[in-house]
């Protein structure tokens, strides 16, 4: 069994865990009734602390992310705080925030994609309030307020409009893409059925209304209006990505890109 002092940070990200997670076990931490850590033995313990400092450091920058287990910094936080390293214990809670502000962002930029603009701003503010300084969620954020902004003139405009516009599938797909854009998402169901009733050769209509059943999490009702869009226009990245999304969050597997 590989030790922690052998570890080879190269080679495995699971291996890397799992080493870690038994020198971390080897100390025999319990917790008391309040759920505060108890730790039998301190010496051992910031030695171990140290060294598994060090590995996660060599993990992190040769794999360009945390480990895959917010437990594990869980842990160490509050192995930490039982030794009174108050530093070391923020520098954990630090990397907690950002493991959970980086699924708020890719939450945000699902959203985003979806077409669902004030969901995504949601997730983009909530990762921006755990880590101020996360790269993406501050452009997806910029982002998704200018669509939002956009979407409200758009609505505007078309709400004018609408009296003498209500048997004009175009209408209704711009219509359409304003709801969903404002997480009206019935709403922007219905626009996209009336876009498609009047104009079902537009390939847009179609995949949109995929995505909207996608922000719903109604992934298998969204798949046919993906695959009719392909029918109408087989380069359709919007409904070529939302086949994919629908596999990742149903089936597992890699990130659409």
């Amino acid at each position: 069994m590989t030790s922690l002092e052998d570890l080879d940070v190269t080679v495995d990200m699971k291996e890397n865990i799992r080493v870690i997670q038994q020198a971390i076990s080897d100390l025999e931490l319990g917790r008391d009734s309040s759920g505060n850590l108890q730790v039998p033995n301190p010496s051992a313990a910031k030695t171990i602390l140290e060294n598994v400092d060090v590995k996660i450091d060599q993990v992190e920058d040769y794999f360009w992310r945390p480990l895959d287990s917010p437990e594990v910094y869980t842990t160490l936080k509050d192995l930490s705080t039982a030794l009174g390293d108050t530093s070391r214990a923020q520098k954990y809670e630090r990397k907690i925030n950002r493991i959970e502000a980086n699924d708020l962002e890719f939450k945000g930029r699902v959203e985003a994609f979806y077409g669902n603009h004030a969901e995504a701003l949601s997730h983009y503010e909530e990762a921006l309030s755990l880590a101020p300084d996360h790269p993406l969620a501050g452009p997806g954020k910029e982002k998704s307020t200018k669509s939002l902004e956009k979407a409200k003139k758009d609505m505007e405009r078309l709400e004018k409009s609408m009296s003498t516009k209500s048997s004009d599938g175009s209408f209704w797909y711009k219509y359409g893409v304003c709801t969903l854009t404002q997480g009206r998402l019935e709403d922007a169901i219905e626009s996209f059925d009336k876009a498609i009733s009047f104009t079902p050769e537009n390939p847009d209509a179609w995949a949109k209304r995929g995505t909207a059943l996608e922000s719903m999490k109604r992934y298998e009702e969204a798949r046919p209006f993906f695959e009719k869009a392909l029918e109408l226009k087989p380069n359709s990245m919007i409904a070529k990505r939302g086949l994919n999304y629908i596999t990742f969050f149903t089936q597992g597997g890699e990130v659409p890109e």
